[in-house]
């Protein structure tokens, strides 16, 4: 009778002791602040947007014109937007990748082609695969270009190749933020032709001056901090020490 009593008296500790530890053992839910990234461990990309330029409106002008009899045709999600002869007329990339490198310097690039072709084909060339490299105020737009030397004297076609020149070169008027989520656009003044741009179209020197360059870039942020919960802690022995441990201890004195 006296042993079935300690038995009870031991079974109704044991069970508060559980209670007990088992409030130890359940880890408190982690807040907001618990998983915030810190600011040293936010990386940015560009992951969209545009890359937009018009060339040259007078060029457009004579293009577009009834002497050269001009056809701009476009693939790959280019656009173009605007009045063909209007100072808004502007070829218009999708942006496909990029990376953000600091608070005011990012790389933007697209794909897609706009193909130029006037005089019955005299004229045949294709600017395609934009990238824009932006410094501070300082700016630059690469294209990849292929066709002829423009020629309408009837001789033998000069083939013309090229990849990543510069095309342009422009200021902004201030530096970008691009330490924040979202489209952020940039639109530049005039810019200066690339002296290896020169001969893509062959009537425009070296320092002439072209349309505007416009970009909006679309930015979005994530974590870059590889540590994870727990470090430091080898969770225990589920047999041997801890809360566990303990439990077994107690239950062996109690004989249970």
């Amino acid at each position: 009778m006296l042993r079935s009593a300690s038995r009870s008296g031991a079974v109704a500790l044991t069970s508060a002791a559980l209670v007990g530890l088992s409030a130890l053992a359940i880890p408190a839910v982690a807040t907001a602040d618990d998983t915030a990234c810190a600011p040293e461990d936010v990386t940015y990309s560009v992951t969209g947007g545009t890359i937009e330029w018009g060339f040259k409106q007078s060029f457009r002008s004579y293009f577009f014109g009834g002497f050269a009899h001009g056809e701009l045709t476009t693939s790959e999600g280019v656009t173009f937007e605007g009045g063909q002869t209007a100072a808004d007329g502007r070829i218009v990339w999708p942006v496909t990748s990029g990376s953000v490198t600091s608070a005011s310097s990012a790389t933007a690039s697209g794909t897609g082609d706009a193909n130029f072709n006037a005089h019955g084909g005299a004229l045949d060339t294709t600017l395609s695969n934009p990238t824009i490299e932006i410094n501070g105020t300082e700016g630059v737009l690469k294209l990849d270009y292929e066709g002829n030397q423009f020629d309408t004297s009837g001789g033998t076609p000069v083939p013309l190749t090229g990849t990543q020149v510069v095309a342009a070169t422009f200021d902004l008027t201030a530096a970008p933020d691009l330490h924040n989520e979202g489209t952020t656009t940039l639109t530049s003044g005039p810019s200066i032709i690339g002296d290896d741009f020169v001969e893509v179209f062959g009537s425009y020197p070296s320092g002439s001056t072209l349309d505007p360059v416009t970009a909006s870039l679309t930015v979005t942020s994530s974590c870059s901090d590889t540590g994870e919960p727990g470090d430091g802690d080898d969770g225990g022995d589920n047999t041997g020490g801890g809360i566990f441990g303990s439990l077994g201890t107690l239950f062996g004195s109690l004989g249970l």
